[in-house]
């Protein structure tokens, strides 16, 4: 049996170059429908959200301090401000200097600074101003188009369709997600529901349509409805509280009324929090039962599946600390703060707020977990064939001229 490919008659090309030119097209494709998509979702989907949600908050306009009058005691700090954007560019008004999401504390503001001002319209029609942050747009943007370059680097080819990937992943959430969640729509479906579709788009991008990928996105699903009933029915046993102990929850409530299923919201979290890393599994699983299997067709199914475990159970540890690590970070402040008040570990977890990210951190877990051996379960019978097959392809290939 020879190493070089047999060579096609109609160009003298060896075959792996052809089949491999064909791979090629395929993505060109793919990353070009990808951007059609994305163009689409963003030029032709009209607003899904319902009116009754527009213009509950007050109006946004990115603005500059240009004077900082003084200060008598007991009073209001002001600002003179001048827009930057919008119909009312080149305007100039007085604002009152707040901190970023209510903070008493108020930062340290000086002219020049670009800054967000709201604009408020009162019940008898006169509009107040407020500088509530530092303008910080052009930093974030600067950033994403490092991380980008970063990926691109590294992965190359891949990298590019993976950031269109994760491109379309967003405008689904803002475009489709966020507007149909403000309808009233059931959280957990559309969770579900999505995450499916991203998983889909996500996986077709970066590695193509193959039984590989095929076999990565069974496994997801499966983790992905695991999970959703998993927390739904720990979250009924917990009896939280609609809220669940979040103020981004309350003021959604407060807002939006009774229009939002705020318990399913949070659902919906646990399911997003976890589909990165279910993602993550369901992909290394599959391939690593795809490399294993073509290293050595002849090994049995029994085989393969324990040999693609013992790489998922070293995956897992990491994998599972990651899930826990980011938890516990986002709880961390709460957790100091409980430490000073109450003494002992039981009554700080017991706390709603406390108890949540716990159920959600264990839920999400397990989903991980069980994803692993269901994923490689599937991958196994999709990408291997039995032993006699495998043997009799060996044989037919090795006897080849």
């Amino acid at each position: 049996m020879t190493d070089e490919p047999t060579p096609v008659p109609s160009n003298g090309r060896g075959g792996h170059r052809t089949t491999g030119r064909r791979r090629t097209d395929r993505e060109i494709v793919l990353f070009g429908l990808g951007l059609l998509a994305i163009a689409a979702l963003l030029v032709l989907l009209p607003d899904l959200s319902p009116s009754a949600a527009k213009g509950l908050v007050s109006e946004r306009v990115h603005a500059r301090i240009v004077e900082l009058p003084p200060t008598a005691d007991q009073q209001q700090p002001q600002a003179i401000i001048e827009f930057l954007e919008g119909p009312r560019r080149g305007e100039k008004e007085t604002a009152d200097l707040e901190g970023p999401s209510g903070q008493l504390q108020l930062p340290d503001y000086r002219v020049g600074d670009e800054i967000v001002a709201a604009i408020d319209v009162q019940p008898d029609g006169t509009k107040t101003f407020s500088v509530i942050d530092r303008w910080r747009l052009p930093l974030i943007g600067g950033l994403a188009a490092a991380f980008a370059l970063v990926i691109v680097a590294v992965a190359g080819w891949r990298g590019v369709r993976s950031l269109v990937a994760l491109a379309l992943s967003l405008v689904l959430a803002i475009r489709v997600l966020i507007p149909l969640l403000l309808t009233g729509a059931n959280p957990l479906v559309l969770a579900i529901g999505l995450g499916a579709a991203v998983t889909v788009v996500s996986f077709v991008l970066t590695q193509g349509v193959n039984r590989t990928t095929g076999s990565a996105i069974a496994g997801t699903l499966a983790g992905l409805l695991i999970t959703g009933v998993l927390a739904s029915v720990v979250t009924v046993l917990a009896r939280f509280t609609p809220a669940q102990g979040s103020e981004q929850i309350l003021a959604i409530g407060q807002l939006a009324g009774t229009s939002i299923d705020l318990s399913g919201l949070l659902l919906a979290a646990v399911i997003f929090g976890g589909l990165g890393v279910l993602n993550d599994v369901a992909i290394s699983q599959a391939a690593t039962v795809e490399e294993l299997h073509a290293v050595d067709p002849t090994l049995g199914r029994r085989a393969l599946y324990t040999r693609t475990m013992n790489v998922g159970i070293a995956h897992l540890a990491a994998t599972v600390n990651t899930l826990v690590f980011a938890y516990l970070g986002s709880a961390l402040p709460l957790l100091v703060l409980f430490a000073i008040q109450v003494r002992g570990l039981g009554f700080p977890l017991n706390e709603e707020i406390i108890a949540v990210e716990v159920v959600r951190t264990l839920v999400g877990s397990i989903g991980i977990v069980l994803t692993v051996p269901i994923t490689t379960l599937i991958a196994v019978r999709v990408l291997a064939p039995t032993v006699r097959q495998a043997k009799r392809t060996t044989i037919d290939t090795s006897s080849s001229p």
